[in-house]
């Protein structure tokens, strides 16, 4: 009999990533599946492995949402099938977010389950915004409710009666219903003048404050186009408001961006994204794939002596070309007496994980750049070049070489294939208006994009600003009638990110 995996109920924390528990971490790292609502900060995914599934289960707003009973059967399934399961919930799982239900479930269907603990954003956030929640003789103690729509309806709290006690008042999810809520605190016999503050965005660089009394904060908050997620603070502590402490402000503060790259290549990108206080989003737009058929890559690795170099032009190229070496029983040995040239760091810098060391790393990565280092060294007319890459590669560079008296041998690696996933989701960002930036590194992410772009409705939605890796993408993006807002100068992640800084310190 199968054993059953472990469920984990982990509770995000309130915006900030880094607020996240060292165990809800440490889960994170585990999971196999991490089942995550709207409100977690996508960084926190950056701390799952790569090759986990993750997938989006909450809802923004009023939104659409995934059904409870849905969830509880994605967890039951993958726990049976003997999956470690995060379920990734925002704030303290426990407090209003249906985590005890998913609990009692687990616990009925007596499947391993564990509650870790999270920083509530009904504690965390009117700190963050500089309101004590107690404060000796002004407020001992603190009354957190809800404000969401269903609870209202249920009528299960005695409003009345909980509104009569002189304490610090947090509601949560009350953006949507809020007159009703300011009506109900105010027939319950709190002052209008009563000090009332709200925090939108709280605990993250978007954080929004609008402060009132209780009969007028309403109409401010609407006045400022306050919108969930935001919290209601009513109460004479809030009238003690501390200065909120002063940060350095990150460079890509609060920036929204789509990091475009597959699945399993994208973590370094949006860590150096996040590391400048952007929000990265990992939507891949292309998979990688293996050949339909490995008979070409085989011949080409067993005839590796005839060749004089082996030209690597991406991560995916060298990955593809070792894989396909440890099916065959053979190993690095292989490319003995053959020189090799790789397009890119990232590129030498897999080359070097394999323990072989590039003779060549061009500055530029454009094929003219390319080919003019390797003519540089002497080392393209009567000699012979093999170009491992994807099946969508471009006949620029072998066609290059070929003219400089080279001859070449270019054969499938890897497959690059739009990801339908990838497209929806891009699409459903766009629509909502949820992006800043798109950065596209590769002509087929731009492909890939422009469909997401036509599924989102096209030239009816406000488009995000559009940043490519270099000028091979860039072309692609035009042609596909994109405007391109920013453009790395050095064609790597590290200098797309130095390019988006600058372009957004400009703005």
């Amino acid at each position: 009999m199968k054993r059953r995996g472990t469920v984990y109920l982990v509770g995000a924390g309130p915006g900030d990533p880094g607020l996240i528990t060292e165990k809800g971490r440490e889960a994170l790292g585990r999971a196999d599946l991490v089942l995550y609502d709207h409100l977690v900060h996508p960084s926190l995914l950056l701390h799952a492995r790569e090759d986990a599934r993750k997938i989006c289960v909450g809802k923004a707003g009023g939104g659409r949402s995934a059904l409870q009973s849905r969830i509880n059967r994605m967890m039951a399934r993958a726990a049976r099938e003997g999956m470690t399961v995060v379920r990734l919930k925002g704030g303290d799982p426990m407090l209003f977010g249906r985590g005890a239900e998913e609990a009692l479930f687990l616990a009925r269907s007596r499947i391993p389950y564990e509650i870790i603990p999270g920083v509530s954003a009904a504690l965390a956030v009117p700190p963050c915004a500089g309101i004590p929640l107690t404060l000796r003789g002004v407020s001992s103690s603190v009354t957190i409710l809800t404000g969401h729509e269903a609870d209202l309806a249920r009528g299960g709290v005695d409003w009345g009666h909980i509104l009569r006690a002189d304490s610090t008042f947090v509601v949560l999810m009350g953006v949507k219903n809020l007159e009703e809520i300011i009506a109900r605190f105010l027939s319950a016999g709190k002052s209008p003048r009563l000090p009332a503050v709200i925090v939108e965005n709280g605990c993250t660089p978007r954080q929004r404050i609008v402060e009132g009394a209780l009969g007028t904060i309403a109409a401010r908050a609407r006045a400022r186009g306050i919108v969930p997620p935001a919290i209601l603070v009513v109460g004479k502590a809030a009238l003690r408001r501390l200065a909120s402490p002063r940060r350095a402000r990150p460079p890509l503060a609060g920036v929204r961006v789509l990091v475009s790259r597959p699945a399993g290549q994208a973590s370094r990108l949006a860590g150096l994204l996040a590391e400048r206080g952007a929000v990265p989003r990992l939507c891949p737009l292309i998979e990688i794939r293996t050949p339909r058929s490995f008979a070409a890559l085989d011949r080409a690795l067993v005839a590796l002596p005839r060749h004089n170099w082996v030209v690597f032009t991406s991560v995916n190229g060298v990955r593809a070309c070792m894989d396909r070496l440890a099916v065959m029983g053979r190993d690095a040995r292989a490319f003995a007496g053959v020189r090799l040239c790789a397009i890119g760091p990232a590129t030498a810098a897999e080359l070097s994980r394999h323990g072989l060391r590039a003779d060549c790393v061009p500055r530029s990565f454009t094929t003219a750049d390319i080919a003019r280092t390797l003519v540089a060294r002497g080392a393209v007319s009567g000699k012979s070049f093999l170009l491992p890459g994807s099946d969508r590669a471009g006949s620029g560079l072998p066609e290059a070489l070929e003219r400089m008296g080279g001859r070449c041998e270019v054969v499938c690696a890897y497959r690059t294939v739009l990801s339908t996933e990838g497209m929806a989701a891009a699409g459903r960002a766009i629509r909502g208006g949820k992006l800043d930036v798109v950065l596209l590194t590769s002509p087929s992410a731009a492909e890939a994009y422009a469909r997401a772009v036509a599924r989102s409705g096209g030239g009816k939605v406000r488009l995000p600003l559009l940043a490519v890796i270099g000028p091979v993408t860039g072309r692609a993006a035009r042609r596909l009638g994109f405007g391109v807002a920013v453009a790395g100068t050095a064609h790597t992640d590290e200098g797309l990110v130095r390019a988006l800084e600058k372009y957004w310190n400009t703005k």
